[in-house]
Protein backbone atom coordinates (compact mmCIF):
# COMPACT_ATOMS: atom_id res chain seq x y z
CA UNK A 1 0.00 0.00 0.00
CA UNK A 2 1.36 3.39 -0.99
CA UNK A 3 1.52 6.43 1.29
CA UNK A 4 -1.35 8.12 -0.57
CA UNK A 5 -3.50 5.01 -0.28
CA UNK A 6 -2.83 4.83 3.45
CA UNK A 7 -3.86 8.47 3.86
CA UNK A 8 -7.08 7.92 1.90
CA UNK A 9 -7.86 4.76 3.85
CA UNK A 10 -7.40 6.36 7.27
CA UNK A 11 -9.36 9.49 6.37
CA UNK A 12 -12.15 7.41 4.82
CA UNK A 13 -12.40 5.23 7.93
CA UNK A 14 -12.90 8.35 10.07
CA UNK A 15 -15.50 9.73 7.64
CA UNK A 16 -17.32 6.40 7.60
CA UNK A 17 -17.43 6.10 11.39
CA UNK A 18 -18.60 9.70 11.77
CA UNK A 19 -21.33 9.39 9.13
CA UNK A 20 -22.58 6.12 10.62
CA UNK A 21 -22.67 7.62 14.12
CA UNK A 22 -24.43 10.84 13.08
CA UNK A 23 -27.08 9.20 10.90
CA UNK A 24 -27.52 6.37 13.40
CA UNK A 25 -28.29 8.90 16.14
CA UNK A 26 -30.61 10.77 13.80
CA UNK A 27 -32.51 7.56 13.07
CA UNK A 28 -32.89 6.90 16.80
CA UNK A 29 -34.27 10.41 17.32
CA UNK A 30 -36.87 9.62 14.66
CA UNK A 31 -37.88 6.47 16.54
CA UNK A 32 -36.02 4.10 14.22
CA UNK A 33 -33.23 1.57 14.92
CA UNK A 34 -29.76 3.04 14.49
CA UNK A 35 -29.05 0.54 11.71
CA UNK A 36 -31.50 2.42 9.46
CA UNK A 37 -29.33 5.52 9.60
CA UNK A 38 -26.14 3.50 9.26
CA UNK A 39 -27.39 1.76 6.11
CA UNK A 40 -28.58 5.10 4.78
CA UNK A 41 -25.07 6.49 5.33
CA UNK A 42 -23.71 3.77 3.08
CA UNK A 43 -26.23 4.50 0.35
CA UNK A 44 -25.62 8.26 0.53
CA UNK A 45 -21.92 7.89 -0.25
CA UNK A 46 -22.68 5.59 -3.18
CA UNK A 47 -23.52 6.46 -6.79
CA UNK A 48 -27.24 6.92 -6.07
CA UNK A 49 -26.74 10.18 -4.13
CA UNK A 50 -23.17 11.38 -4.64
CA UNK A 51 -22.93 10.09 -8.18
CA UNK A 52 -20.35 7.66 -9.53
CA UNK A 53 -17.67 10.32 -10.12
CA UNK A 54 -17.80 12.02 -6.71
CA UNK A 55 -18.23 8.71 -4.92
CA UNK A 56 -15.13 7.44 -6.69
CA UNK A 57 -13.18 10.51 -5.60
CA UNK A 58 -14.12 10.13 -1.94
CA UNK A 59 -13.65 6.35 -1.96
CA UNK A 60 -11.09 5.56 -4.68
CA UNK A 61 -11.37 2.13 -6.27
CA UNK A 62 -7.82 1.18 -5.28
CA UNK A 63 -8.63 1.37 -1.55
CA UNK A 64 -12.02 -0.33 -1.67
CA UNK A 65 -10.40 -3.75 -1.30
CA UNK A 66 -8.88 -2.56 1.99
CA UNK A 67 -12.25 -1.24 3.10
CA UNK A 68 -13.72 -4.64 2.25
CA UNK A 69 -11.17 -6.30 4.53
CA UNK A 70 -12.20 -4.02 7.40
CA UNK A 71 -15.84 -4.69 6.54
CA UNK A 72 -15.34 -8.46 6.70
CA UNK A 73 -13.78 -8.20 10.15
CA UNK A 74 -16.73 -6.11 11.33
CA UNK A 75 -19.23 -8.56 9.86
CA UNK A 76 -17.55 -11.56 11.52
CA UNK A 77 -17.62 -9.86 14.93
CA UNK A 78 -21.25 -8.87 14.35
CA UNK A 79 -22.18 -12.45 13.43
CA UNK A 80 -20.37 -13.74 16.52
CA UNK A 81 -22.50 -11.38 18.63
CA UNK A 82 -25.63 -12.57 16.81
CA UNK A 83 -24.80 -16.16 17.74
CA UNK A 84 -23.99 -15.14 21.31
CA UNK A 85 -27.42 -13.48 21.62
CA UNK A 86 -29.27 -16.76 20.99
CA UNK A 87 -30.66 -17.94 24.31
CA UNK A 88 -31.99 -21.48 24.39
CA UNK A 89 -33.85 -20.66 27.60
CA UNK A 90 -36.25 -18.46 25.65
CA UNK A 91 -37.80 -21.61 24.16
CA UNK A 92 -38.96 -22.89 27.56
CA UNK A 93 -42.72 -23.02 27.94
CA UNK A 94 -43.38 -21.75 24.42
CA UNK A 95 -42.08 -24.55 22.23
CA UNK A 96 -45.33 -25.16 20.34
CA UNK A 97 -45.97 -21.48 19.66
CA UNK A 98 -42.35 -20.76 18.76
CA UNK A 99 -42.18 -23.73 16.39
CA UNK A 100 -45.38 -22.74 14.59
CA UNK A 101 -44.56 -19.03 14.37
CA UNK A 102 -40.92 -19.42 13.33
CA UNK A 103 -41.57 -22.04 10.65
CA UNK A 104 -44.50 -20.13 9.19
CA UNK A 105 -42.66 -16.79 9.41
CA UNK A 106 -39.77 -18.29 7.46
CA UNK A 107 -41.27 -20.66 4.92
CA UNK A 108 -44.26 -18.56 3.80
CA UNK A 109 -42.11 -15.62 2.59
CA UNK A 110 -39.49 -18.11 1.41
CA UNK A 111 -41.92 -19.88 -0.91
CA UNK A 112 -43.44 -16.60 -2.11
CA UNK A 113 -39.95 -15.22 -2.70
CA UNK A 114 -39.02 -18.25 -4.83
CA UNK A 115 -42.14 -17.66 -6.93
CA UNK A 116 -41.28 -13.98 -7.43
CA UNK A 117 -37.72 -14.96 -8.35
CA UNK A 118 -38.97 -17.22 -11.13
CA UNK A 119 -41.11 -14.35 -12.43
CA UNK A 120 -38.10 -11.98 -12.71
CA UNK A 121 -35.56 -14.66 -13.63
CA UNK A 122 -35.27 -13.74 -17.28
CA UNK A 123 -34.24 -10.15 -16.46
CA UNK A 124 -31.60 -10.98 -13.90
CA UNK A 125 -30.21 -14.44 -14.62
CA UNK A 126 -29.18 -16.35 -17.71
CA UNK A 127 -28.80 -19.62 -15.85
CA UNK A 128 -28.73 -21.14 -12.38
CA UNK A 129 -32.45 -20.79 -11.84
CA UNK A 130 -32.51 -23.02 -8.76
CA UNK A 131 -29.81 -21.16 -6.85
CA UNK A 132 -31.25 -17.79 -7.85
CA UNK A 133 -34.79 -18.68 -6.74
CA UNK A 134 -33.63 -20.17 -3.44
CA UNK A 135 -31.50 -17.13 -2.72
CA UNK A 136 -34.37 -14.67 -3.30
CA UNK A 137 -36.57 -16.82 -1.09
CA UNK A 138 -33.91 -16.74 1.62
CA UNK A 139 -33.50 -12.96 1.27
CA UNK A 140 -37.23 -12.35 1.76
CA UNK A 141 -37.58 -14.81 4.65
CA UNK A 142 -34.87 -13.54 7.00
CA UNK A 143 -35.53 -11.76 10.32
CA UNK A 144 -32.71 -9.65 11.78
CA UNK A 145 -32.29 -11.20 15.23
CA UNK A 146 -29.75 -8.63 16.60
CA UNK A 147 -31.75 -5.62 15.37
CA UNK A 148 -34.92 -7.16 16.81
CA UNK A 149 -33.19 -7.62 20.17
CA UNK A 150 -32.16 -3.96 20.14
CA UNK A 151 -35.73 -2.83 19.35
CA UNK A 152 -37.12 -4.96 22.19
CA UNK A 153 -34.53 -3.60 24.61
CA UNK A 154 -35.17 0.03 23.66
CA UNK A 155 -38.94 -0.37 23.99
CA UNK A 156 -38.81 -2.31 27.25
CA UNK A 157 -40.33 -5.41 25.65
CA UNK A 158 -37.49 -7.83 26.40
CA UNK A 159 -39.19 -9.36 29.43
CA UNK A 160 -42.67 -9.63 27.90
CA UNK A 161 -44.12 -12.80 26.44
CA UNK A 162 -44.32 -11.16 22.99
CA UNK A 163 -40.68 -10.15 23.29
CA UNK A 164 -39.57 -13.65 24.24
CA UNK A 165 -41.69 -15.26 21.51
CA UNK A 166 -40.27 -12.94 18.87
CA UNK A 167 -36.69 -13.51 20.04
CA UNK A 168 -37.03 -17.29 20.05
CA UNK A 169 -38.80 -17.32 16.68
CA UNK A 170 -36.23 -14.96 15.14
CA UNK A 171 -33.42 -17.16 16.47
CA UNK A 172 -34.87 -20.18 14.65
CA UNK A 173 -35.39 -18.07 11.52
CA UNK A 174 -31.75 -16.96 11.67
CA UNK A 175 -30.56 -20.55 11.93
CA UNK A 176 -32.82 -21.59 9.05
CA UNK A 177 -31.56 -18.65 6.99
CA UNK A 178 -27.91 -19.60 7.43
CA UNK A 179 -28.59 -23.28 6.71
CA UNK A 180 -30.48 -22.48 3.51
CA UNK A 181 -27.91 -19.87 2.48
CA UNK A 182 -25.09 -22.36 3.06
CA UNK A 183 -26.88 -24.82 0.79
CA UNK A 184 -27.45 -22.17 -1.89
CA UNK A 185 -23.82 -21.07 -1.84
CA UNK A 186 -22.71 -24.68 -1.96
CA UNK A 187 -24.56 -25.30 -5.23
CA UNK A 188 -23.94 -21.89 -6.78
CA UNK A 189 -20.34 -20.96 -6.06
CA UNK A 190 -17.85 -21.45 -8.87
CA UNK A 191 -14.81 -23.72 -8.57
CA UNK A 192 -16.17 -27.24 -8.95
CA UNK A 193 -12.73 -28.71 -8.19
CA UNK A 194 -12.95 -27.42 -4.61
CA UNK A 195 -16.49 -28.61 -3.90
CA UNK A 196 -15.11 -31.54 -1.88
CA UNK A 197 -14.29 -29.08 0.89
CA UNK A 198 -18.01 -28.65 1.59
CA UNK A 199 -17.95 -32.20 2.97
CA UNK A 200 -15.86 -30.83 5.83
CA UNK A 201 -18.74 -28.72 7.11
CA UNK A 202 -20.31 -31.50 9.21
CA UNK A 203 -16.99 -32.53 10.84
CA UNK A 204 -16.28 -28.85 11.43
CA UNK A 205 -19.56 -28.32 13.27
CA UNK A 206 -19.03 -31.56 15.22
CA UNK A 207 -15.56 -30.41 16.28
CA UNK A 208 -16.95 -27.05 17.39
CA UNK A 209 -19.63 -28.68 19.52
CA UNK A 210 -17.78 -31.67 20.98
CA UNK A 211 -14.22 -30.32 21.26
CA UNK A 212 -14.09 -26.52 21.10
CA UNK A 213 -17.19 -25.90 23.25
CA UNK A 214 -15.95 -27.96 26.26
CA UNK A 215 -12.50 -26.35 25.99
CA UNK A 216 -14.03 -22.90 26.00
CA UNK A 217 -16.19 -23.80 28.99
CA UNK A 218 -13.07 -24.96 30.86
CA UNK A 219 -11.27 -21.74 29.93
CA UNK A 220 -14.22 -19.71 31.17
CA UNK A 221 -14.14 -21.48 34.53
CA UNK A 222 -10.39 -21.08 34.91
CA UNK A 223 -10.49 -17.32 34.26
CA UNK A 224 -13.62 -16.65 36.29
CA UNK A 225 -11.70 -15.40 39.30
CA UNK A 226 -9.14 -13.33 37.40
CA UNK A 227 -9.91 -11.32 34.29
CA UNK A 228 -12.26 -11.40 31.33
CA UNK A 229 -9.67 -10.06 28.90
CA UNK A 230 -8.71 -13.61 28.02
CA UNK A 231 -12.30 -14.46 27.13
CA UNK A 232 -12.62 -11.33 24.98
CA UNK A 233 -9.44 -12.35 23.17
CA UNK A 234 -10.75 -15.89 22.67
CA UNK A 235 -14.10 -14.55 21.44
CA UNK A 236 -12.68 -12.23 18.78
CA UNK A 237 -9.85 -14.47 17.61
CA UNK A 238 -12.13 -17.52 17.57
CA UNK A 239 -14.74 -15.70 15.47
CA UNK A 240 -12.07 -14.70 12.96
CA UNK A 241 -10.48 -18.17 12.81
CA UNK A 242 -13.74 -20.07 12.41
CA UNK A 243 -14.91 -17.50 9.89
CA UNK A 244 -11.74 -18.19 7.93
CA UNK A 245 -12.40 -21.93 8.20
CA UNK A 246 -15.90 -21.77 6.71
CA UNK A 247 -14.65 -19.38 4.01
CA UNK A 248 -11.95 -21.90 3.09
CA UNK A 249 -14.31 -24.86 2.82
CA UNK A 250 -16.40 -22.98 0.27
CA UNK A 251 -19.10 -21.34 2.36
CA UNK A 252 -18.92 -17.79 3.65
CA UNK A 253 -17.00 -16.40 6.61
CA UNK A 254 -20.25 -15.41 8.36
CA UNK A 255 -21.13 -19.05 9.12
CA UNK A 256 -18.06 -19.85 11.19
CA UNK A 257 -18.32 -16.62 13.19
CA UNK A 258 -22.04 -17.19 13.85
CA UNK A 259 -21.56 -20.81 14.97
CA UNK A 260 -18.68 -19.80 17.23
CA UNK A 261 -20.98 -17.28 18.91
CA UNK A 262 -23.60 -20.00 19.45
CA UNK A 263 -21.16 -22.30 21.28
CA UNK A 264 -19.30 -19.59 23.21
CA UNK A 265 -19.75 -19.70 27.03
CA UNK A 266 -22.22 -17.23 28.51
CA UNK A 267 -20.40 -16.87 31.84
CA UNK A 268 -18.54 -13.72 30.73
CA UNK A 269 -21.20 -12.58 28.30
CA UNK A 270 -21.60 -8.91 29.39
CA UNK A 271 -17.86 -8.21 29.25
CA UNK A 272 -17.36 -10.19 26.05
CA UNK A 273 -20.26 -8.38 24.38
CA UNK A 274 -18.89 -5.00 25.46
CA UNK A 275 -15.42 -5.77 24.09
CA UNK A 276 -16.70 -7.26 20.83
CA UNK A 277 -19.18 -4.42 20.30
CA UNK A 278 -16.39 -1.88 20.73
CA UNK A 279 -14.41 -3.56 17.95
CA UNK A 280 -17.54 -3.94 15.85
CA UNK A 281 -18.29 -0.23 16.15
CA UNK A 282 -14.86 0.47 14.64
CA UNK A 283 -14.94 -2.06 11.79
CA UNK A 284 -18.62 -2.58 10.96
CA UNK A 285 -19.35 0.92 9.55
CA UNK A 286 -16.98 0.05 6.69
CA UNK A 287 -19.45 -2.67 5.74
CA UNK A 288 -22.26 -0.15 5.31
CA UNK A 289 -20.14 1.87 2.91
CA UNK A 290 -18.93 -1.17 0.97
CA UNK A 291 -22.55 -2.31 0.70
CA UNK A 292 -23.83 1.19 -0.12
CA UNK A 293 -21.27 1.73 -2.87
CA UNK A 294 -22.94 -1.14 -4.73
CA UNK A 295 -26.43 0.41 -4.55
CA UNK A 296 -27.38 2.33 -7.68
CA UNK A 297 -31.06 3.18 -7.80
CA UNK A 298 -30.47 5.57 -10.69
CA UNK A 299 -30.24 2.58 -13.01
CA UNK A 300 -33.80 1.45 -12.25
CA UNK A 301 -36.09 1.46 -15.27
CA UNK A 302 -39.88 1.13 -15.27
CA UNK A 303 -39.67 -2.64 -15.03
CA UNK A 304 -37.30 -2.28 -12.07
CA UNK A 305 -39.80 -0.07 -10.25
CA UNK A 306 -42.50 -2.70 -10.74
CA UNK A 307 -40.10 -5.37 -9.48
CA UNK A 308 -39.39 -3.27 -6.39
CA UNK A 309 -43.11 -2.96 -5.70
CA UNK A 310 -43.67 -6.70 -6.26
CA UNK A 311 -40.74 -7.73 -4.03
CA UNK A 312 -41.75 -5.31 -1.28
CA UNK A 313 -45.35 -6.50 -1.35
CA UNK A 314 -44.26 -10.14 -1.34
CA UNK A 315 -41.90 -9.56 1.59
CA UNK A 316 -44.61 -7.83 3.62
CA UNK A 317 -47.41 -10.28 2.84
CA UNK A 318 -45.17 -13.29 3.41
CA UNK A 319 -43.61 -12.23 6.70
CA UNK A 320 -46.54 -10.37 8.26
CA UNK A 321 -49.15 -12.83 7.04
CA UNK A 322 -47.13 -15.94 7.84
CA UNK A 323 -46.41 -14.75 11.37
CA UNK A 324 -49.88 -13.37 12.11
CA UNK A 325 -51.90 -16.41 11.07
CA UNK A 326 -49.52 -18.85 12.78
CA UNK A 327 -49.75 -16.80 15.98
CA UNK A 328 -53.55 -16.70 15.77
CA UNK A 329 -53.67 -20.45 15.14
CA UNK A 330 -51.76 -21.05 18.39
CA UNK A 331 -54.18 -18.96 20.46
CA UNK A 332 -52.49 -15.56 20.52
CA UNK A 333 -54.96 -12.68 20.47
CA UNK A 334 -55.17 -10.45 17.33
CA UNK A 335 -53.43 -7.40 18.80
CA UNK A 336 -50.52 -9.40 20.19
CA UNK A 337 -50.31 -11.44 16.98
CA UNK A 338 -50.05 -8.21 14.99
CA UNK A 339 -47.27 -6.94 17.28
CA UNK A 340 -45.42 -10.23 16.90
CA UNK A 341 -45.74 -10.06 13.10
CA UNK A 342 -44.44 -6.48 13.13
CA UNK A 343 -41.36 -7.53 15.08
CA UNK A 344 -40.66 -10.51 12.83
CA UNK A 345 -40.78 -8.20 9.81
CA UNK A 346 -37.50 -6.59 10.94
CA UNK A 347 -34.68 -7.38 8.49
CA UNK A 348 -31.95 -4.80 9.02
CA UNK A 349 -28.25 -5.63 8.91
CA UNK A 350 -28.71 -9.40 8.69
CA UNK A 351 -30.52 -8.89 5.39
CA UNK A 352 -27.72 -6.66 4.15
CA UNK A 353 -25.14 -9.34 4.95
CA UNK A 354 -27.12 -11.94 3.03
CA UNK A 355 -27.53 -9.61 0.06
CA UNK A 356 -23.81 -8.84 0.06
CA UNK A 357 -23.10 -12.58 -0.04
CA UNK A 358 -25.44 -12.93 -3.01
CA UNK A 359 -23.76 -10.07 -4.83
CA UNK A 360 -20.19 -11.24 -4.23
CA UNK A 361 -21.00 -14.81 -5.26
CA UNK A 362 -22.75 -13.70 -8.45
CA UNK A 363 -26.21 -14.92 -7.47
CA UNK A 364 -27.70 -11.46 -8.04
CA UNK A 365 -26.64 -8.36 -9.96
CA UNK A 366 -26.32 -4.74 -8.89
CA UNK A 367 -29.85 -3.73 -9.90
CA UNK A 368 -31.61 -6.51 -8.02
CA UNK A 369 -29.24 -5.99 -5.10
CA UNK A 370 -30.27 -2.33 -4.98
CA UNK A 371 -33.95 -3.28 -5.04
CA UNK A 372 -33.52 -5.74 -2.19
CA UNK A 373 -31.58 -3.21 -0.09
CA UNK A 374 -34.51 -0.80 -0.40
CA UNK A 375 -36.86 -3.61 0.63
CA UNK A 376 -34.70 -4.26 3.72
CA UNK A 377 -34.74 -0.57 4.67
CA UNK A 378 -38.49 -0.15 4.21
CA UNK A 379 -39.51 -3.30 6.08
CA UNK A 380 -37.19 -2.53 9.00
CA UNK A 381 -38.36 1.09 9.17
CA UNK A 382 -41.98 -0.14 9.31
CA UNK A 383 -41.42 -1.97 12.61
CA UNK A 384 -41.79 1.03 14.93
CA UNK A 385 -44.90 2.51 13.21
CA UNK A 386 -46.56 -0.91 13.15
CA UNK A 387 -45.87 -1.44 16.85
CA UNK A 388 -47.49 1.92 17.58
CA UNK A 389 -50.43 0.89 15.40
CA UNK A 390 -50.95 -2.17 17.59
CA UNK A 391 -50.61 -0.10 20.74
CA UNK A 392 -47.19 -1.36 21.78
CA UNK A 393 -45.19 1.51 23.31
CA UNK A 394 -42.42 1.97 25.84
CA UNK A 395 -45.12 2.17 28.51
CA UNK A 396 -44.91 -1.62 28.84
CA UNK A 397 -41.86 -0.95 31.05
CA UNK A 398 -44.27 -0.09 33.83
CA UNK A 399 -46.32 -3.27 33.65
CA UNK A 400 -45.82 -5.42 36.74
CA UNK A 401 -45.09 -8.96 35.51
CA UNK A 402 -44.62 -10.97 32.32
CA UNK A 403 -48.06 -12.53 32.57
CA UNK A 404 -49.67 -9.14 33.07
CA UNK A 405 -47.69 -7.67 30.22
CA UNK A 406 -48.76 -10.44 27.88
CA UNK A 407 -52.36 -10.03 28.97
CA UNK A 408 -52.22 -6.26 28.35
CA UNK A 409 -50.68 -6.78 24.90
CA UNK A 410 -53.37 -9.26 23.97
CA UNK A 411 -56.28 -7.11 25.17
Amino acid sequence: MSSNQMVFLLVDLVLIAAAARVLGRLAERLGQPAVIGEIAAGIIVGPTILGAHLSGMVFPHDIRSYLSAFANVGVMIFMFLAGLEIDRGSFDGNRRVVAAVSLSAYFVPFVLGCCVALAVLSRHQDGGALGFALFIGCALAVTAFPVLARILHDRGLMGTRIGQLSLASAAIDDILAWIVLAFVIGIARPGVSDQWRLLLFVPLVAAMWWIVRPLLARAARSTAATTTNTMIFLAVSGALLWGAATEWIGLHLIFGAFLFGVIFPRTHRPAVEAGAQLLSSVFLPAFFVVAGLQVDLGSLDRAGVFELAAILLTALVGKLGGTYFAARATGIEPRAAGALASLMNTRGLTELIILNVGLTTGLIGVQLYSILVVMALVTTAMTSPLLRLFGVTSEVRQLPAPAARASRLAS
